[in-house]
């Protein structure tokens, strides 16, 4: 499983991304989308050190579980089995927001409660190394030299292409397996868990939903399948990553953790389904 969740994140989800990047024009309301995202993270992580304790939950790690995304292992794969592999560079959109949160915000700070500060340095070089991004800047490079036409027109160049688009596709049956092989409750209590996955959705659904309609639709002029982006987005459980920053915590505070991450990811694939019926695929 740990070898298939690589070949995801290197492999598969970064070919997906970089097709989907080689036809983008970036626009200046796509970077008000980005930076929404991020501010929106920002202030719910700051929100979560007062909200934790008032709904009796004294975990250190209550913030970081009601913010951020785990969109690279769940996010793009419900999406584009929805909205196509061509619409994924609506939910990257989206996701490069929350991507530099946690990068930049929510990474360190699990780091530093664990281990130590990191530097701003160690930081950017992580996140310009990530595959992910490497793949959408790719994309973005791709279609400003003009090389899809150029790809288009030799059948060898445009082989490449198709290789990348059969590795794209397999993603979505990828993340399915990985999923439902990790959808495991740890012993523990799940009142913790459950107050918490409730209290995010809560959050994320009364930002993101008016966010979709009002700004992303009407003020932003753009189609329903960008406005389903940003509410997969909210629809989300907390990023994956966060056990791996527990190395000396309690066994009850990694069971509260782990499984606040499962209760959120099986509220994700049953409420997912409205998605479509209030946003339809476009065309």
């Amino acid at each position: 499983i740990d070898d298939v969740k690589k070949l995801i994140v290197n492999i598969t989800l970064p070919a997906a991304l970089f097709l989907a990047f080689a036809r983008v024009t970036i626009e200046a309301r796509y970077v008000l989308i980005a930076a929404s995202v991020f501010s929106a993270c920002w202030l719910v992580w700051l929100l979560g050190r007062w909200l934790g304790p008032a709904l009796k939950i004294r975990s250190a790690y209550f913030p970081s579980l009601i913010t951020g995304f785990e969109a690279g292992m769940l996010g793009y794969a419900i999406y584009g089995a929805v909205y196509g592999a061509e619409n994924l560079y609506k939910f990257g959109i989206v996701d490069l927001g929350q991507v530099l949160f946690v990068f930049f915000v929510l990474v360190p700070g699990l780091a530093r409660m664990s281990s130590g500060p990191v530097s701003f340095r160690t930081t950017l070089i992580g996140f310009l190394k990530t595959p992910v991004i490497l793949a959408i800047v790719g994309g973005l490079l791709f279609n400003q030299l003009g090389l899809p036409a150029l790809f288009a027109a030799s059948p060898l160049l445009n082989s490449i292409l198709e290789m990348l688009g059969l590795l794209g596709s397999m993603t979505t049956p990828l993340v399915a397996l990985v999923i439902g092989y990790g959808l495991a409750l740890e012993p523990g209590a799940l009142r913790g868990p459950i107050v918490t996955a409730g209290a995010r959705l809560l959050i994320w659904l009364a930002l993101g939903i008016p966010f979709a309609v009002w700004v992303v639709g009407r003020m932003l002029g753009l189609d329903t399948a960008f406005q389903a982006a940003v509410v997969t987005m909210a629809l989300l459980p907390g990023p994956f990553v966060i056990p791996m920053f527990m190395p000396h915590a309690s066994e009850d505070e990694y069971a509260y953790v782990v499984n606040t991450l499962t209760v959120g990811t099986l509220v994700t694939l049953f409420a997912y389904a409205l998605v479509p019926v209030f946003f339809p695929p476009v065309g």
